[in-house]
């Protein structure tokens, strides 16, 4: 099937592109109408608008559009994309007709007909391109502010790409339209034949250093039509910046020669030295592209031999019914920090946010927090009503907060988790000091200690295993009643996913005696635990709703169980022993073996990262070391060793291809690193 009619690219414009295009076909997000001014009927019209910036025809059959949420439904797109040819997807067809009626490349369904799909957020939200089996092929985070511009917001123009060449997951890759309601199905008005170079995803080589510690950076740069010149720009406290040439010679930690990543070095200094940074990238007619953007208004730092503050979000409420007022007498979400030190802690320029992946989403104000102290944040997203009012709101389907430290801390975070679902004036928090995981609470305490605080249900889940190196049934779960009487667990329900809570259902008359055990494996659940992360365990009440224990899932060892010390605690690690419907061992890291001590892994760098990167570990004694990269099934994507290696430092490098030799997805990968029964495991991101 042929969409017809298309439009196209220009002939001289598209030929300017593919001229540093790969061979096949690449499609790409390349506008985005996501707050119009109010169009025919009242209505917002909203659009994405796609191109093959590629060589050859793209069947796109079965192809998808989303926003942020996976769960929503899918705008199936249908046809073929021949090179240059333009696809606009709408959210409603029949208003995007009246408002564009000579737009008629137009794809068969809307994302949001009549409003039962799925409308694109307004402050920010994520377009996301997958093909037909449900592969990553695109995806843009825009947002409203930051370093985005601002006008698409509802002020008439559209959000273009400057160039299909152009990495869009960058805000200096878009402008506003020039004029009102965009360019949907024609080349973009802001359309650039000489893109400027690219400069991204840089990373340092130690997130805090130490006195006198040599810090390498690297960053990725290259230019569509030509090469660059990338140099490194550092102040060490002197107040101005001074610039040192990177290479991408395979000399200065980047990696392989010729591979578009650069290296370069940061001296080290005395403790307490604020260090700022940031990198550009020069093509031959001038142009240029820094990272972080806008840089040096923006720019990355730390302060050498800085340590983070004993903070820590101690509670959290997402649906306030009856709780705290604000100063306008509004029940509004809140978020509790505490200081769990002896130091007064000034939160000048830390950073609270609702997605771990956004460290600066917003920031605190200048207030000092003695030992012990709370503070409560309204999470109303109503910056205007005073300095303690967030610009974001909590979900209570469940969702992330985090804290992070300043900019000069080197913005790492501070504490951060995911909770379950909450319902009316039910908060989630840490029980005890000497707590290290969160759960739901028996009566919110907004502005007041935790310490002593009951949790909402008597059954916990208190030990799980998700991974064993012989296979086999070796997923189970173990929940434990604490309390002082029985409990029916008759239609609670288990599940791995917070959008279907309903994965398995207790059977009529199954009791939980007080102080007992019970012991629930994949067999009988219908379903295993996830070893590599990103999943959840939930618990919930026989209504459906009400959540009763939750648990996110991290990255498992195989043959090792995660649970609580001692039953039923609010401290959470990997056990000696694993017990399944018995009593918790002590914690793996209690007796620190001298196999453990054998393999230290440092880390891959950078990460995420596109085209490759390294993975450095150290051997106290020489060792069999296999390291193997999985993908988010468990599959093996490739094998990067497998033998023995001698005692000192070694780096591994992976190219993002597989076994076969062929560039893999985009996506998340897990790494396991094993050596003398000793395991390590990280998460990759190659971006594309």
């Amino acid at each position: 099937m042929m969409i017809r009619p298309l439009r196209f690219l220009s002939l001289p414009i598209l030929a300017c592109l593919v001229l540093s295009l790969p061979a096949s076909g690449q499609v790409v997000i390349n506008e985005i109408m996501y707050n119009s001014l109010t169009g025919v009927g009242g209505q917002d019209v909203e659009y994405v608008e796609l191109i093959n910036a590629g060589f050859s025809s793209v069947n796109i059959d079965g192809w998808y559009l989303l926003d942020d949420n996976l769960a929503h439904p899918r705008c199936y797109l249908a046809g073929t994309l021949d090179a240059g040819e333009i696809l606009v997807v709408a959210a409603d067809l029949i208003y995007f007709s009246l408002q564009y009626p000579t737009v008629t490349n137009v794809n068969i369904n809307g994302f949001d007909p009549g409003g039962l799909g799925f409308g694109l957020g307004n402050a920010f939200d994520t377009v996301q391109l997958f093909d037909s089996i449900s592969t990553p092929v695109d995806a843009v985070s825009y947002d409203d502010g930051l370093t985005w511009p601002g006008s698409p917001d509802g002020n008439g123009p559209s959000l273009e790409l400057l160039n299909p060449l152009l990495d869009n997951a960058l805000p200096s890759s878009w402008d506003p339209s020039l004029a009102d309601w965009g360019t949907p199905g024609e080349t973009n008005s802001v359309f650039t034949p000489n893109a400027a170079p690219i400069c991204r995803d840089g990373s340092r080589s130690v997130p805090l250093p130490g006195a006198d510690e040599t810090v390498g950076v690297i960053v990725e740069a290259f230019d569509p039509e030509d090469t660059v010149t990338v140099a490194l720009y550092y102040d060490l406290g002197l107040g101005s910046f001074q610039s040192t040439p990177m290479y991408d010679d395979g000399l200065h930690l980047d990696g392989e020669a010729g591979d578009s990543i650069f290296g370069a070095t940061i001296p080290g200094a005395a403790d307490g030295t604020p260090v700022r940074y940031y990198c550009v990238a020069t093509d031959p007619g001038l142009q240029e592209d820094s990272w972080p953007n806008n840089a040096p208004l923006s720019f990355e730092s730390y302060t050498i031999g800085h340590a983070p503050p004993l903070l820590r979000v101690s509670e959290v409420l997402a649906s306030n019914i009856t709780g705290p007022v604000d100063e306008g007498g509004v029940h509004e979400d809140w978020v509790e920090i505490e200081n769990v030190g002896d130091t007064t802690v000034n939160l000048n320029g830390m950073y609270l946010s609702d997605d771990l992946s956004r460290s600066r989403q917003w920031s605190l104000p200048a207030l000092n927090l003695a030992p012990g102290d709370l503070l409560l944040v309204w999470a109303d997203d109503e910056e205007i009503q005073g300095p303690l009012h967030a610009s974001f709101r909590l979900s209570s389907a469940g969702e992330e907060i985090g804290l992070f430290d300043t900019d000069l801390g080197g913005n790492t975070l501070i504490d951060g988790y995911r909770f379950g679902p909450l319902g009316d004036d039910r908060s989630f928090g840490y029980r005890e000091t000497a707590d290290n995981t969160p759960e739901y609470l028996a009566t919110p305490s907004p502005g007041a200690p935790n310490a002593g605080a009951l949790p909402y249900s008597d059954v916990c889940i208190n030990e799980f295993h998700a991974t064993s190196i012989f296979g086999g049934v070796d997923d189970w779960l173990e929940l434990y009643n604490r309390g002082a009487l029985p409990v029916d667990l008759s239609g609670w329900m288990i599940s791995d996913t917070m959008a279907v809570p309903t994965r398995y259902i207790f059977p009529p008359g199954t009791q939980l005696p007080a102080g007992e055990y019970l012991y629930i494996d994949e067999l009988e659940l219908g379903f295993g635990f996830d070893s590599d992360g990103g999943e959840v365990i939930l618990v919930t009440a026989a209504d459906s709703v009400t959540a009763m224990a939750f648990y996110p899932v991290g990255v498992q060892v195989p043959d090792r169980s995660f649970g609580r010390i001692p039953d039923g605690g609010g401290f959470w690690d990997i056990l000696a022993s694993t017990t399944p419907g018995g009593p918790n061992a002590e914690a793996v890291s209690a007796p620190a073996t001298p196999a453990a001590s054998s393999l230290h892994y440092r880390g891959a760098w950078p990460n995420p990262f596109n085209p490759a990167t390294r993975i450095h570990f150290t051997l106290e004694r020489e060792a069999s070391v296999s390291a193997t990269l999985h993908d988010v099934s468990g599959r093996t994507v490739r094998v990067l060793h497998d033998g023995r290696l001698g005692a000192g430092e070694h780096e591994l490098r992976w190219d993002g291809r597989n076994g076969l030799g062929r560039p893999s997805a985009s996506g998340l990968y897990l790494l396991r690193l094993e050596s003398s029964g000793v395991e390590r495991r990280d998460k990759l991101i190659l971006l594309k």
